[in-house]
């Protein structure tokens, strides 16, 4: 039986590459993503486009998106965007996927290095605070699909060479490549990488965990 895997936010960036990925290893892979019409925080959109995929294994959620500024810029639509896009679609997405999952599942779901050390000015206090909601979220579905051999983990990226980058002026990321130890800006390949081996029976007694894929930037 061919495996499916649903990956939110599949058209771009990290998605796409994740999605290609599990293409490559041959699954069949079902692309929810905004610039296809889908909203991942809607419900009855999410329904919709999973009303004839009658079973899932594999859940990827890679939408999300930025903010800019501190606590004192606070702009109450900006904060509602990005919490929504961020942790309300991931929230969505499970409560619509989970009881299509096929027992031994995998959810994989993104938080930030954002999540994991508050945040900055480039991002804003909506992403971190989403983002450290990922991992609340993470160990929530681990702990309460563990029964039936799901699992859960999430991902914390640093910076990532996809178009969220091009917002930042080039002094801001020279500034951001020296922060990061080892130097590098991570590829989304890289991170795609790293979703396949956590759904693999490699990591069939791994759940609820975060996975630091910075360069350094967050050592915890």
């Amino acid at each position: 039986m061919a495996t499916t895997t649903l990956v939110t936010g599949g058209a771009g960036g990290i998605g796409r590459a994740c999605a290609d990925w599990f293409r490559d290893r041959g699954d069949e892979v079902v692309v929810l993503d905004r610039s296809l019409g889908h909203d991942a925080a809607d419900p009855a959109s999410v329904a919709s486009l999973l009303a004839d995929v009658p079973s899932v294994d594999v859940v990827v959620h890679a939408a999300g998106s930025v903010g800019k500024g501190g606590i004192e810029d606070l702009d109450l639509a900006e904060w509602n965007r990005v919490l929504t896009d961020n942790l309300t679609s991931a929230a969505v997405v499970t409560s619509q996927a989970l009881p299509r999952m096929r027992a031994g599942g995998s959810v994989v779901l993104f938080s930030s290095v954002n999540g994991r050390h508050g945040g900055n000015e480039l991002s804003g206090p909506a992403y971190a605070v989403a983002k450290a909601g990922i991992i609340g979220l993470t160990r929530h579905l681990a702990k309460h699909q563990a029964g039936r051999g799901v699992r859960a983990n999430c991902l914390a990226p640093g910076p990532v060479t996809t178009p969220m980058l091009d917002r930042l002026t080039t002094d801001e990321m020279a500034a951001l490549i020296a922060s990061v130890p080892l130097g590098h800006v991570t590829s989304p390949a890289e991170i795609a990488g790293t979703v396949g081996w956590l759904c693999s029976p490699a990591a069939a007694s791994i759940t609820g965990t975060v996975i630091d894929v910075n360069g350094g930037l967050w050592m915890g």
